[in-house]
């Protein structure tokens, strides 16, 4: 960093906060250049050492703690993006930026200093890692944090029609009918469903419900 004033001299030292630089340069009389030590979160003074005196200048420095990212709800959504996801976490700070793989979120708001909501972007299937960006560079992730589903396709049913009492066994073809995280059966209209496979289906169709109309 650049640090301006008044008097320097050759030989002064920086202190952050009290912590010393060693790799301090004096450009010139009002110019100071050094780098940072560690610190911990919030301001700091600093101070200039240089012919027997010093100047300081409170809050002089802001040491920024890095974001973390430790969830993120629902933890997936279609391909399609437009999901609303809360994502929790630490230090989050107004401005910051949020990224799912390497598409940026949408209607980013930090609701506190743990919590941001956003709006997924779209994706490709499969599971990315979630990025809040802050200024300073600084950036917290968490990888697999969401996963894109690709929407299913139905390409067929056979035999296309029944009984309209049900019973009647179908097959049903297409593709990403099973994204591998509903287990084997599911529900369909009352009655279960086999999933064979992403591309196949077979299910039991059950009785028509009918409407009476006044």
């Amino acid at each position: 960093m650049t640090i301006t004033g008044t008097n320097f001299v050759g030989g002064a030292a920086v202190t952050f906060g009290g912590r010393r630089r060693t790799n301090v340069v004096v450009v010139n009389s009002t110019t100071i250049t050094a780098t940072t030590p560690a610190g911990s979160a919030g301001a700091v003074v600093v101070t200039v050492k240089s012919g027997g005196q010093s100047g300081s200048l409170a809050s002089g420095f802001t040491y920024i703690a890095s974001p973390t990212v430790s969830s993120g709800s629902p933890n997936g959504g279609p391909v399609a993006g437009g999901t609303a996801v809360t994502i929790t976490g630490t230090n989050f700070a107004a401005g910051a930026t949020v990224t799912f793989g390497a598409a940026a979120a949408t209607n980013v708001v930090v609701v506190n200093s743990t919590t941001i909501t956003a709006t997924t972007p779209v994706g490709s299937a499969g599971s990315v890692t979630v990025t809040v960006d802050q200024q300073q560079w600084l950036s917290g992730s968490l990888a697999s944090a969401f996963t894109y589903i690709a929407q299913p396709t139905v390409s067929s049913v056979s035999p296309n029609s029944g009984s309209t009492g049900g019973g009647t066994a179908v097959t049903i073809t297409g593709t990403k009918l099973c994204d591998g995280s509903h287990g084997n059966v599911w529900g369909c209209g009352g009655d279960e469903c086999v999933v064979v496979n992403s591309t196949t289906i077979t299910a039991t169709t059950p009785a028509e419900r009918w409407v009476r109309r006044r």
